[in-house]
């Protein structure tokens, strides 16, 4: 039900804070406290996952869920939609830090993979309908005026995502000793040094300045790709919809393609490869005014930028030694979120100002510099060169 919520909202959100009168400006400030409270609550929320059980975290995450989104459609000053917004950045990290580690502790090695897969799918398939059914309603509440319209609908989806909550509350996990305040505080220092440590390693550097990059030019643009079709192109709220859940349906079908290109020419020449074929169809978002060619383009630009994402977390994994993947993915998240927090501030200033065109070219420079990055550093990275940085890694702590 959370993923179907946010997949309406992607659709709707944007057009609701601007019908309100609101700037573009304000709209990045709303959509960037989400992420940056995203990347400041994962610490916190990873520790207590791990030291308090999944299943409270989860539930937790479902409530923040609801609140966040039902305060964002009934909200009209800018202040309580950047709170509401914050409280939604809270919710994303407790699901992210918890979610995948119940997913692994319910599985066996041998169907992890299928059951990672299967959510995977399941989740961008309810995306799908979400974006689907966030641009349909409003249209079809337009009679009850356009703010109204995107309110009453933003509060329809906010009230589904309790939907998800019941089956978290029935899940049964095995209980952790409760951790005093002295030991949360203890732990948290601790989680500290182990992501300082991990990132102490010039691999785990060159990937993180990968994602800084990547993330700042994403949040640049793909939190306002709804906005860019309406505002730009005069598109109404159920073709957005309609058009974005095909740029997801595409990325998910081109996911299961990487493993394969992968298989063939390499992960890094794959990552690679597929991010820079991608970047033509980012600056055709931007030149032509013509729905079929955004439409079309858009589709293209998701499904050859995202679909090595698998394959190039799994290589992530790779870098570190098994006991420190999960700090690789806090760096990770952190870097992304933090980056991806800025750049929309960024691009709403620069489209309230200047133009809604610039912001893709930024993104396609960031892109290309990114890519060079990665190539650099990794295009000799085989498992010779891991076992061998893992052996002088171990040496230089012994000494």
């Amino acid at each position: 039900m959370g993923a179907l919520a946010r997949g309406a909202f992607g659709v709707i959100q944007g057009l609701y804070i601007l019908s309100l009168g609101f700037s573009e400006t304000v709209l990045g400030t709303i959509l960037s406290a989400r992420m940056l409270s995203a990347a400041i609550f994962s610490l916190p929320a990873g520790m207590f996952s791990d030291r308090r059980g999944r299943r409270p975290v989860l539930v937790t995450a479902g409530f923040l869920t609801t609140i966040g989104y039902l305060g964002m459609a009934i909200a009209s000053s800018s202040g309580l939609m950047i709170l509401f917004s914050c409280i939604l950045g809270c919710a994303e990290a407790c699901q992210v830090t918890s979610g995948a580690p119940l997913l692994a502790e319910s599985s066996t090695s041998e169907d992890r993979g299928r059951l990672f897969g299967v959510n995977f799918s399941l989740s961008m398939g309810v995306n799908m309908v979400g974006s689907l059914l966030g641009g349909f309603l409003p249209r079809q509440l337009r009679s009850l005026g356009m703010v109204r319209s995107y309110r009453l609908s933003l509060a329809l989806f906010s009230l589904v995502t309790l939907l998800g909550v019941t089956p978290t509350l029935k899940m049964k996990e095995e209980k952790k000793s409760r951790a005093g305040a002295a030991e949360l505080i203890g732990g948290a220092g601790d989680e500290i040094r182990q992501l300082v440590q991990t990132a102490s390693s010039r691999a785990v550097w060159n990937l993180l300045f990968y994602n800084v990059l990547i993330g700042f030019g994403a949040g640049m643009v793909i939190p306002y790709f709804n906005v860019f079709l309406t505002r730009k192109l005069g598109v109404e709220s159920d073709l957005v919809g309609l058009i974005l859940s095909l740029s997801q349906g595409a990325t998910a079908v081109a996911g299961l393609i990487a493993p394969i290109l992968a298989r063939r020419y390499g992960t890094v020449a794959t990552v690679v490869g597929t991010q820079l074929a991608s970047i033509p169809f980012l600056l055709l978002i931007a030149l032509p005014p013509n729905v079929y060619l955004v439409s079309f383009a858009l589709f293209m630009r998701s499904a050859l930028m995202n679909m090595s994402n698998p394959v190039a977390s799994g290589f992530s994994m790779e870098i570190v030694d098994a006991e420190k993947r999960g700090k690789m993915s806090s760096l990770m998240r952190i870097a992304d979120n933090v980056t991806r927090s800025a750049s929309a501030v960024v691009a709403g200033y620069v489209m309230a100002n200047w133009s809604y065109e610039v912001p893709y070219f930024f993104t396609a420079i960031l892109y290309v510099l990114a890519s060079v990055i990665y190539w650099r550093a990794f295009r000799h990275w085989n498992r010779e060169d891991r076992v061998s940085s893992r052996r002088a890694a171990d040496a230089a702590g012994a000494q």
